[in-house]
C-alpha cells in the first residue's frame, strides 16, 4: 500500500534534532517517497543533502511568496543551476500569497512570473502556494503558459479555483486541513477533483492532520489525508495511496 507525501519541509527547525528517525518511521509506515519543497535558496542545499542520503526522496527549487522580497539579479540564474542536480524534480514553492503580505505584491507577481517562465525554460513542472490571489495567479498563468503543468499545493481555495487550475494541467493537492472538522467546503470541492488529478501532502511539520492536531506534522500522518480522502470518494485507502502515488510519479517525472 503506497504512499507519497508529495510536498514536506524536513529541514526546518523542528526536525532538526530527529530527522533521519522521522525519514526511518515515514518508510516504515508505507510512506515510499518524500518531496522536500523549497522556500529560498538557503533550504536547497541542506535539501539536496536529504537527496544524496535517501534515494527515494527528491527535491524543488525556488522561492516562496514570502520570500520574493529576497528576489536578486542573480536569483534566477541560481535557481536554474541547482535544476541541473539530478533529484531537482520541480520549481517551487512558488506563488502568491495575498494574505499575509509579507512581500509586496507587485514584487510577488513579478518574482512568481519569472519562476514560471524558469520552469518553462527548464521544462519542469511548478509547485505552487496560492493564498486569497487566484484570480491574479491564473492571469499570470494564462498569459506564460507553462508546459509542463505542476500542482496547486496545500489546496484551500474554491472549487472555481480548483477547476481553473485543471483546466491549465495542473493537480490539486491536499494536506491535513481537509481532515479539520470546520473543513466543510473544502471537503466538497475533494470530492469533485478527479481522484486521476489529485495529489496528498503533509507540508509537514505544519498542518498536522486529525488526531494529532497541534502536534509536529510528519510525513508518516499523509496517510491521514489519504484516509479522509477514501472517506469523501468512498474508496479504499489503497485506492487512493495507488492512485495518488502514481500521479505524483508522473508530474514529477519519478521512475
Amino acid at each position: 500500500m503506497p504512499f507519497i507525501d508529495s510536498h514536506s519541509h524536513l529541514v526546518l527547525e523542528p526536525f532538526q534534532n530527529d530527522v533521519d528517525e522521522v525519514i526511518q518511521q515515514a518508510f516504515s509506515n508505507d510512506i515510499t517517497h518524500i518531496v522536500q519543497s523549497c522556500d529560498n535558496l538557503e533550504e536547497i542545499e541542506k535539501n539536496l543533502a536529504l537527496t544524496k542520503k535517501y534515494s527515494n526522496i527528491f527535491s524543488s527549487v525556488g522561492i516562496h511568496p514570502h520570500e520574493a522580497k529576497s528576489w536578486t539579479s542573480v536569483t534566477g540564474n541560481t535557481i536554474i543551476k541547482y535544476t541541473k542536480e539530478k533529484k531537482v524534480i520541480a520549481i517551487g514553492e512558488t506563488g502568491l500569497d495575498f494574505y499575509y503580505n509579507y512581500s509586496l505584491q507587485d514584487i510577488q507577481l513579478s518574482v512568481f512570473r519569472e519562476q514560471v517562465q524558469i520552469a518553462k525554460e527548464t521544462k519542469l513542472p511548478l509547485i505552487i502556494h496560492c493564498r486569497d490571489a487566484f484570480k491574479e495567479l491564473i492571469q499570470i498563468l494564462k498569459e506564460e503558459k507553462p508546459e509542463h503543468g505542476g500542482v496547486f499545493h496545500c489546496f484551500t481555495g474554491t472549487l472555481e479555483n480548483a477547476k481553473e487550475g485543471l483546466n491549465l494541467g495542473f493537480y490539486i493537492s491536499f494536506s491535513g486541513i481537509l481532515t479539520f472538522k470546520n473543513s466543510i467546503d473544502l471537503k466538497k470541492t475533494a470530492k469533485e477533483i478527479p481522484l486521476q488529478k489529485t495529489l496528498i501532502e503533509t507540508d509537514c511539520p505544519f498542518l498536522t492532520p486529525i488526531p494529532h492536531r497541534g502536534k509536529r506534522n510528519e510525513p508518516k500522518y499523509v496517510k491521514l489525508v489519504a484516509q479522509e480522502l477514501a472517506n469523501i470518494h468512498n474508496v479504499t485507502i489503497e485506492e487512493i495511496g495507488n492512485v495518488t502515488s502514481e500521479n505524483t510519479k508522473r508530474l514529477f517525472g519519478i521512475k
